[in-house]
């Protein structure tokens, strides 16, 4: 049984006050549940194929604004 499977990285930007970041647990969960409301039905294999969330990375953003002046 061969499985045209791929792997879908998303990346997503949540601006928050500093002690109120969503727990990214919490996240994939409600990206799983979403991805368990539609699923695909393999016919011949006669087998539910679900997309699954296979782990999250974290990362704060370290980027440094520029705010440009008037004039040089």
């Amino acid at each position: 049984m061969v499985m045209n499977r791929t792997i879908i990285n998303y990346t997503f930007q949540i601006e928050c006050d500093h002690d109120d970041a969503p727990n990214p647990v919490h996240l994939c969960e409600e990206i799983q549940a979403y991805l368990n409301s539609g699923y695909h039905y393999d016919e011949p294999f006669e087998m539910v194929e679900k997309a699954e969330v296979k782990g999250y990375h974290v990362k704060r953003d370290e980027f440094n604004p520029f705010y440009a002046q008037e004039n040089y």
